[in-house]
This record gives structure tokens, sequence and C-alpha cells, in this order.
């Protein structure tokens, strides 16, 4: 209940996020953001940024997978390894021939599915809880899932060992959203392949007025299904919360229904996978394979590395995927908590973006720094979450990972930049905001962002 009362905020930070970056790359008319920190900086250091992303995304997708298997347990009590091992292995084949256009309807059919399969979950729940709708906020209200925390001073304290917290919880979805709109190719290459920069923002004002409704509809299914179990005999209910949906999918809802809805999750872990795994092997083809060892390569080459790096990244996201499960196994984590203490590795990576863009005094140099110490903490934070969470006195709170790393990176590349002279703007042109000349869609209107499709893209 309290990550839904935090998902409210994420629209907002969705917004101004979007705004702070993805100008510059309509602008640069960029295949992927890390071209922006080669122009910006050096070589070296896109390829260094390029290379913790691909790390990062690629532990991503090993959740994806991880996540995945909490369905089939709940739903057809299926081993973990051979769902991630069917799941990974069918998407990787899939996204191999089917290229990004293939994301893109599975994504429109998957919409389609999970609206009706939500629909149908929500109509037999309610069906089953006394009083409705009425009799779900009652008594979900009544046993604790009202968020209380609101009402609770530790809710608002600044201890990093308080599970959560508004404060972490706040920074966590910021982070997040700061990570999507500067450097996450997979989210970024959905805006990139629309025509113009002010259609990518029609699109992600749209998706943000659609997200808030659909967020208070999922949190009321969720309540719907603890008020289900909530009333029922203990031996029915599920021994995990992360399988009580799906539990409940297999057992009260009429054939053919539970096969619909279990397709229609897998659908949309299908095209997460496949989205996934399409943006890795094109930030591998760009920014690596052409960047330095073939930059003379012809398209067709780029297509066949392209299809060889799925292969790659999809055998990856499987080993991690496995190697996750024995991890939370080991702590005891949800999949939520699991999920958000790994993903923080990727908030290395915005503060390089923010200095960039922001100062005219930044160099190479201190943009190595950043990405050294924003990696290097949290990695260390991660360890020590990893590490606390069996203590008897409780652990690291998993929203607090991901916290010290980037303050201190923008704090240690800021105040390095301050000793170093202003570079003169005809050096800096379009790569800061103090030296942009040109509006997005002038520059868009020269070359159509979305005629540049990467090769991994292409069918």
């Amino acid at each position: 209940v309290t990550m839904a009362l935090g998902s409210l905020a994420l629209p907002i930070f969705s917004i101004i996020t979007f705004h702070l970056f993805v100008r510059f790359y309509f602008v640069g008319r960029m295949f992927t953001p890390f071209d922006y920190l080669e122009r910006r900086f050096s070589p070296s250091i896109r390829a260094l940024a390029a290379g913790f992303f691909w790390l990062s995304r690629a532990i991503y997708l090993g959740l994806v997978l991880y996540a995945s298997a909490k369905v089939f347990i709940g739903a057809a009590n299926w081993p973990t390894w051979l769902t991630i091992l069917l799941v990974g292995g069918v998407g990787t084949a899939y996204i191999m021939l089917g290229g990004f256009k293939a994301v893109i309807w599975s994504e429109f059919v998957q919409f389609l599915v999970m609206a009706g399969g939500i629909a149908l979950i929500l109509i037999y729940a309610l069906a089953d809880v006394p009083g409705g709708a009425v009799g779900v906020i009652t008594y979900a209200w009544e046993h604790g899932r009202g968020m209380p925390e609101l009402a609770d001073p530790s809710f608002y304290s600044l201890s990093p060992m308080m599970r959560l917290t508004l404060w972490g919880l706040l920074i966590a979805i910021l982070n997040e959203q700061l990570f999507f709109n500067s450097s996450d190719q997979i989210a970024l290459q959905r805006l990139l392949s629309t025509s113009t920069y002010q259609q990518a923002k029609r699109s992600l004002y749209t998706s943000m007025l659609l997200l808030t409704p659909m967020l208070l509809l999922l949190w009321f299914m969720g309540l719907a299904i603890f008020s289900y179990y909530g009333q029922q005999p203990a031996e029915l209910r599920p021994t995990q919360g992360d399988l009580a949906l799906f539990q409940f999918i297999a057992a009260r809802l009429p054939a053919p229904v539970p096969g619909l809805i279990i397709s229609a999750m897998l659908a949309a872990i299908m095209s997460t996978l496949n989205s996934g795994i399409n943006s890795l092997a094109t930030v591998a083809t760009k920014d690596f394979y052409l960047r330095f060892f073939r930059p003379d390569a012809s398209e067709s080459r780029q297509v066949v590395f392209s299809r060889v790096m799925t292969v790659v990244c999809g055998g990856l996201a499987i080993l991690i995927g496995l190697a996750l499960n024995q991890t939370s196994q080991r702590t005891g984590a949800t999949v939520m908590e699991t999920a958000m203490a790994w993903l923080t590795l990727s908030v290395a990576l915005p503060p390089v973006f923010l200095l960039g863009m922001f100062s005219r005094r930044a160099t190479a140099r201190e943009a190595l720094v950043q990405l050294v110490i924003g990696w290097s903490v949290t990695a260390a934070m991660l360890i020590w979450y990893l590490l606390s969470q069996n203590h008897p006195g409780g652990g690291l709170s998993f929203v607090a990972v991901g916290v010290p790393g980037p303050v201190l990176a923008l704090l240690a590349g800021w105040l390095m930049s301050r000793m170093r002279p202003r570079m003169p703007d005809a050096q800096l042109r379009e790569l800061t905001y103090w030296t942009l000349t040109r509006t997005a869609p002038e520059a868009v209107a020269e070359v159509p962002a979305g005629r540049q499709s990467a090769p991994a893209a292409q069918p």
C-alpha cells in the first residue's frame, strides 16, 4: 500500500526528468544517450557509461525472469528454474526473429488482454468478498492496509535502517525516473522512435495521464485479493504474499479464464524482456561494435551482429535470473524489495548527464570520478543490504541503497568542476542548457528521429 502511495509521485518525476534530458537527444539526432557523453566528454566516458548501463539492464532482465517465475509458482506450481529457462529462451528467439516491430505489436495486444484480465479478476474478487467494493475497503482499512504509515512518525524518519520511509521512497522513484529519461536505452528508444520532440512529449503526457488511474486500479485489486484471503481459513491462504494474486487466479476463476489471464501476464513479461534485449543489443552494436571494432560495418553486418548479441543478452539474463532467485531465497526478500535493491546499480549514470548538461566547466575527468564514485558506493551499499538482511536487529532498507551513490557523485563532480575555467560556448554548442541554440522540433525537421531505428530494431 505504501508503495502505491509513492507511485503517485511517479508522473510528476517522469515529466520533470523528461524535460531535463530528452530534448538533447532530439537536437543532436542521437541513436543512444551515450552518444551525448562522447560529444560532451570523451569516447572513453561513453564506453564506460554504456558498459555500466549494459550490466545494470542485464540485471534488470534477470529480475524480469525472476518475477515471471512467481507467476507460475502461484498459478501452476512450476519450478522457478523451469520458468526462467522457458520464458527466457522463448523471449530471446522471439526478439531475434521479430525485432522491435514485434515488441510494439506484442505490447498493443498485451494491453488489450491485460485490461480484460484485470476486469475479470476484480469481478470475481468483489463477488467473493462480503459487501463488494465497500467491503474490500472496510476490511482492508480495519486490518492495516489503509496507509497507517501516514500517522506513524517513523515513516518520516531519515534513518536508513527503517524498512520504508516517505523520503526513501520518493528518492527511489526520483532516481528511477532520472535513469529512465537520461540513460535508459529501453525507455528512450521508444521516445526517440517518434518523429518529433513534440510527439514524444505528447506521448509521455498521454501515458502519464493514463498511469495514475491504472495505478489506483491495481492498488484496489491488491486490496481485493488481500480482503478475500484475509477472510478465508488459514490453510487456504498463500504462504507468500507475492503468490496471492496468482493463486487466486488459478483457484477461484473458472476455465478458461485463468489461462487467458496467465497468458496476458506472460505477454507483459515477454514484452518487457523483448524490449530490454533489443535495447541492449542496440547499445552493444552502436556504442561498442561500431565505435571500437568495425566503424565501417555495413547495415547488413550490423543486423547480423545485433542478432548475435540478442542471443548473448538473452542467455545472460537467464543466468542472472537464476542467480537472483538463489539470492532472494537466502535473504527472504519480496520481489519488490529484490528488484528495487538490485536496480539501484543504475543510479551511477544520471549524475554524469546532469553535470554535462548543467556545467560549462566539467570535463571527462570529473565525469570519470562521478562514474567511479556512484558505482562503487552503490555497489558497497548493495552488499551491505544483502549481508544485513538476516541480522536480528534489522537490516539496511532497500530504498536506502541508492541514496548515497548519486548524491556523492554529484557533489564530487560539481566541486571538482568549480576549479576549472569555463569552456568556450562554441565548444559546448548544443551540449549544455546554456549553449542550446536550436529547438528540438527544428533539429528533428532536418533528420526525423523516427527514421533512425537501430539495426537491432529491424526485422
